[in-house]
């Protein structure tokens, strides 16, 4: 098992030139059998665990850290043994971000880790340079006997340090009977890039030198032998090590919170407020088909229970209560969710999807098992109140926000290298713009430095923060099992970003924080001072002056209808009528903006035909235009004899471009469509007018919703 310690990625930022993907690729093409990830966080540990197992080499999960005693800081490499190693660097990583850990607190979590003194920053090397061998003798003993399984690391990444400190590192090791193990800070893949990764350092802190004979890129086998000439039996005792280390990452499996309900089942009690809910909104709708309500509430409660999600919208409604009780104004709805009938009945939404004509399998389809997704809207300064009812509900560790990772752009790169390398800052601007026109001149030696400097650390994490809206709820505290650290307002974080933690099956949800929300409840507030009292779902939605003022595109401050370009939209428009504007909220994105002209032509009389009579039905709303994914469903549903949940996956299948997949799905369709008695031209006509429109296509739930905000 061949191998050095101290590896780092570009997780340890502004420290370190090297993708993840690339430091296990590169380290196995080098002659590896094991990458020992030492960052200075674990952002990157479930990467190492999926490109380890992709390039078939073994990984190790560590942690570089420094702790202060009672002198000074001083560091260690501590790696994961075991189950309970693994545990206890958990613990280790939340204490530091509490400020909670010292030499002590390493020492009472240390079973089932591996501790190696990190280099120059090790009291033990300190000292050394010092030439305070007393000390760096007492610091190794003292270390031995707080640690079971404590190890020297011997460093020869510069000149003092091979000269200076590796013949005491070694005489140490002699006299006290403490392993050496070979260490090799790696910062940057290649030699050549050693400007790099100096140029990134000064970015924190202009300060930040490198010794000229220091050499911290990745080394091969045959290197790594070459340093460590005088030493070599290190790899020996390294491959011990490295042989008594079991540890292994395993996908856990998570629940979402449990909802405990007094009486019954959560399924009887979900049916209970469902069916009380759906007879209280009926009394505002006297016109309507009961019986179309009650068999898609059952329907839809069936699909819930089968999936196993009774305990999720007890879960929101729960909040939601809490919000609507506590004077907190909560969004009408947001995304697929205002498609169900069930959330509107609960009092999640406040959009009927009947009357819409909305469909609950866009929201959650039984042909496709994945976590539903309730997004939810309260007014920016409040959010945070309902957030923390939710963790004192189901607990800190259960809770947790969600970290995010800043990214360098090439632009912003430009700059900051710019500043390093002290290049007139009258000369970036021209520099950026000549970048972005392909327009550099190679004759130009300091724009060129600049620039193939500025391209490697484009794409490399920056900094940290938190996602403006999710969250991860669990029945399990996830402090066992995920890296978390202390985040803001009082949230433990976790240092895995989102992706991450829905591969591991978490439950994310998204609690938006909305300054409109906050201006309409301030609103209705000041109404209210007056004396009158206003329920703004009651507002009718044909009222004639509002349309007036959409025309008008006086809408400066309104949710969603205050760009020019929008504002523009609304003056062609001449919006008279709720639909108008649940349209044009569709049709104002990135391509299909490019149909809002014909739009409006089409809905002041131009005259249009359909591909086909049957579309008429579904397409007449939108003048012959595929504006919602939901018209997409209904059409391969009346052609092709699709239920709408297969249809909802064919309308994802083909919005992916893919050749191989839209190929498959043509011939399905087709002969779906000929068991309708539809020939083969028309089933291509229809097919390819889906293909067309599918990236377009907007999700009618959500536009309602938000036109109702609007």
């Amino acid at each position: 098992m061949f191998g050095v310690l101290y590896l780092q990625s570009s997780y340890s930022m502004l420290k370190n030139t090297i993708p993840l993907s690339s430091l296990v690729k590169e380290g196995k093409s080098g002659g590896y059998d094991f990458i020992a990830l030492s960052d200075e966080n674990l952002h990157g540990m479930l990467s190492l665990y999926q490109e380890a197992h992709e390039n078939k080499i073994k990984p190790i999960l560590g942690l570089k850290i420094l702790v202060q005693t009672e002198l000074d800081e001083t560091g260690f490499l501590v790696y994961v043994k075991d189950e309970q190693g693994y545990q206890n660097l958990l613990t280790i990583m939340r204490l530091r971000s509490e400020q909670n850990l010292n030499l002590e607190s390493l020492i009472l979590h240390q079973k089932g880790l591996i501790f190696v003194t990190s280099g120059a920053d090790s009291l033990i090397d300190k000292s050394i340079i010092k030439q305070d061998y007393d000390s760096a003798k007492h610091w190794l003993l003292r270390f031995k006997k707080s640690f079971v399984d404590f190890y020297l690391g011997l460093c020869l990444d510069t000149f003092d340090m091979e000269m200076k400190v590796a013949p005491f590192i070694y005489q140490l090791s002699e006299q006290t009977n403490v392993m050496m193990l070979p260490i090799h800070q790696t910062s940057y893949l290649a030699k050549e890039d050693k400007e790099v990764y100096e140029a990134l350092i000064k970015i924190e802190d202009e300060k930040n030198e490198v010794a000229v004979d220091a050499n911290y890129s990745l080394l091969n086998k045959k290197e790594l032998i070459k340093m460590f000439a005088d030493y070599p039996y290190v790899f020996g005792s390294l491959e011990k090590v490295v042989n008594s280390i079991s540890y292994t990452w395993k996908n856990p499996k998570f629940d979402m919170p449990i909802y405990k309900v007094e009486h019954g089942t959560p399924k009887e009690f979900l049916e209970s407020l469902a069916k009380v809910g759906l007879k209280k909104r009926l009394t505002k709708l006297p016109n309507a088909d009961e019986k179309v309500y009650q068999e898609r509430l059952i329907y839809e409660l069936s699909v819930i229970n089968k999936m196993g999600f009774n305990h999720y919208f007890l879960i929101v409604y729960d909040f939601v209560k809490y919000a609507k009780t506590h004077d907190i104004l909560v969004g009408p709805g947001r995304g697929s969710s205002a498609g169900s009938l069930v959330a509107y009945c609960l009092g999640i939404t406040d959009v009927d999807p009947i009357t819409y004509d909305l469909l609950f399998e866009r929201f959650l389809n039984p042909e496709r098992i994945s976590m539903p997704d309730i997004d939810m809207d309260f007014p920016d300064n409040k959010r945070d109140e309902v957030l923390q009812y939710v963790k004192d509900k189901y607990g800190e560790h259960h809770v947790v926000s969600i970290v995010t990772f800043g990214t360098f752009a090439l632009r912003s790169s430009i700059r900051d290298i710019a500043r390093v390398m002290k290049i007139d800052p009258s000369r970036v601007k021209g520099i950026i713009q000549r970048v972005i026109n392909d327009d550099v001149d190679q004759t130009d030696h300091e724009m060129v430095r600049l620039l193939n400097v500025a391209k490697k650390i484009e794409g490399l994490p920056r900094h940290t923060g938190t996602h403006a809206a999710g969250m991860i709820l669990a029945e399990q505290d996830l402090s066992k099992y995920i890296p978390l650290q202390k985040g803001l307002y009082d949230f433990y974080q976790s240092q895995l970003e989102a992706k991450d933690l829905e591969s591991l099956g978490l439950l994310k949800m998204d609690f938006l924080g909305i300054r409109n929300l906050g201006i309409i409840d301030d609103i209705v507030k000041i109404i209210e001072k007056d004396g009158e009292k206003i329920n703004i779902l009651d507002l009718p939605l044909d009222d004639k002056k509002t349309y007036e003022l959409l025309e008008s595109s006086e809408t400066s401050g309104l949710f969603q209808l205050e760009s020019s370009g929008m504002r523009a939209s609304l003056r062609k428009l001449k919006p008279n009528q709720f639909e108008d504007l649940i349209a044009i909220l569709a049709l104002y994105r990135p391509g299909p903006m490019d149909n809002i002209d014909e739009y409006i032509k089409r809905r002041n009389g131009k005259p249009y035909e359909f591909v086909h009579p049957k579309l008429e039905q579904i397409l007449k709303p939108t003048y012959g235009i595929i504006i919602y994914q939901e018209q997409i469903i209904r059409i391969a549903h009346e052609f092709a004899g699709y239920s709408l949940a297969e249809a909802d996956l064919l309308r994802r299948g083909i919005s992916k471009k893919d050749k191989q997949i839209l190929e498959e799905e043509r011939q399905r369709f087709i002969q779906k469509c000929s068991l309708k008695n539809y020939d083969h031209e028309i089933a291509e006509l229809i097919y390819d007018y889906i293909v067309k429109f599918a990236d377009y296509g907007f999700n009618r739930s959500h536009s309602v919703a938000y036109a109702l905000v609007s």
